[in-house]
């Protein structure tokens, strides 16, 4: 895994971990009430924890189309280096049948 990904899943635990804290916290509803004022700064960590969910799955999803065009080019080039080697063994029996042809 890449550095920069290790980084954006450890943010996203980190995030997960606020939340299940914070979830955790809320059971008084005093305190519930005494928040109600932060309710926009609530909004904005929520929206921030879907992007971080979008992030994931577009990242998830340009990684899987570039593994696929790799393996799709590797295929070709298999392919590729196939024909040749086919190519060279009817080059080497056409050789082989010429040189036993009788002369006359």
């Amino acid at each position: 895994m890449s550095r920069n990904r290790i980084i954006f899943y450890l943010t996203f635990l980190a995030f997960h971990v606020a939340s299940f804290i914070f979830t955790l916290y809320i059971q008084d509803f005093g305190f519930l009430t005494r928040i109600f004022d932060h309710i926009k700064s609530f909004k904005f960590i929520t929206f921030f924890g879907l992007m971080l969910m979008v992030t994931d799955i577009i990242w998830t999803w340009v990684g899987s189309r570039d593994a696929r065009k790799e393996n799709d080019a590797l295929k070709h080039e298999l392919d590729t280096l196939k024909a040749k080697l086919f190519d060279l063994q009817e080059l080497a029996k056409q050789r082989d049948a010429a040189r036993d042809t009788p002369i006359k």
